[in-house]
């Protein structure tokens, strides 16, 4: 690892670690919070968006809140931590602040590393990501069907507005996701270290945030305490001590991070891991929606209801890795960088 940017690969897992810290201690304030606009909801009448917030509220468990905590954490972190990874130094550190978007006149700046640079084949490796990853996770999970893992219910008339939402959804979350991921995590990584150990660390980076997410089944006793948040981190950490939770959970997700590290970095930009994530999270969803596990899924690395974890998945998101490499061979535009 290079000495100059060591610093910036340890902000980065400072920011993580202070997002989920952070999270969870405001998760039972967002809870009390919640539920007491839906107690007031009741008794009182209120405009459109706050009664629809109010009945979210009134639906919504702890993990719902715990998650909230977090990407409101996420947010608020977000523009500081920037400002701290792109410190200036001098007479230009009194100009522009905190909250600015764009990069500071006087950011660090270094060759090393991979810039993302113009795809002019940008829209088909997008388009050809996200056929990749749909396509192989949807036939698996139609594949389950006749072999007798799960049902599929038919959603009637409803069935292009969930395509239409699903995408949408989809193409939002794995935007943001890929932006910071692999457009800003990933290009700090291979500015301090060198090509392999940098998608590896990105992988994995990207599997450990995630596994901080509650899986279902998993909530506390009493909602309403204080650490409450802590407590729930504390239940989602301690399942991985069992071998079939990792194999069911970080493995595949491991991979997934993987494959588009790899894809980021085989094409210098982010069009074909946006392609092959949104596609990921559009089959996931429609899976989630119109699946449902039967009684012959008995260990549930196969259920089609648990979809985001188990060896199906896995299988898919490494022949989505082989296929994104061969749709990116081009001779001429291969990396001078080697692993």
């Amino acid at each position: 690892m290079r000495n100059d940017a060591r610093g910036d690969v340890l902000k980065v897992w400072l920011y993580a670690a202070g997002c989920v810290w952070l999270g969870a201690w405001i998760s039972p304030l967002l809870y009390n919070a919640g539920k007491a606009l839906a107690e007031v909801s009741r008794s009182k009448s209120t405009n459109g968006p706050l009664q629809w917030l109010a009945d979210r509220c009134r639906e919504a468990d702890f993990p719902h809140f715990y998650l909230v905590g977090l990407g409101l954490a996420a947010v608020v972190l977000f523009f500081p931590w920037m400002e701290w990874i792109h410190a200036r130094s001098g007479a230009a550190a009194g100009a522009g602040g905190p909250w600015q978007v764009r990069l500071p006149d006087g950011a660090r700046m270094t060759p090393r590393g991979q810039r993302l640079e113009k795809n002019p084949r940008g829209a088909w490796h997008g388009c050809a990501g996200f056929l990749i990853a749909a396509g192989l996770l949807l036939s698996m999970g139609v594949a389950l069907v006749p072999a007798g893992f799960s049902t599929m219910r038919h959603p009637g008339d409803g069935m292009p507005l969930l395509v239409m939402r699903t995408l949408a959804v989809a193409m939002a979350m794995a935007v943001a996701m890929e932006v910071f991921f692999r457009g800003i995590v990933m290009g700090i990584f291979l500015r301090a270290m060198r090509p392999a150990a940098a998608l590896g660390m990105s992988a994995a980076f990207f599997a450990l945030v995630l596994s901080v997410v509650p899986p279902p089944g998993v909530d506390v006793l009493d909602a309403e305490a204080a650490g409450t948040g802590f407590e729930l981190l504390r239940r989602t950490v301690a399942r991985f001590g069992d071998v079939r939770t990792v194999l069911e959970n970080p493995v595949p997700l491991l991979a997934l991070g993987a494959v588009l590290a790899y894809a980021r970095w085989r094409t210098a930009s982010l069009w074909l891991s946006v392609g092959l994530h949104t596609g990921w999270l559009f089959a996931k969803g429609l899976l989630a929606r119109l699946s449902e596990a039967t009684g012959a899924a008995a260990d549930p690395a196969f259920a089609a209801a648990l979809f985001p974890q188990g060896l199906v998945p896995l299988a898919a998101i490494l022949a989505a890795g082989v296929l994104a490499h061969c749709v990116t061979a081009n001779p001429d535009h291969e990396h001078a960088a080697r692993i």
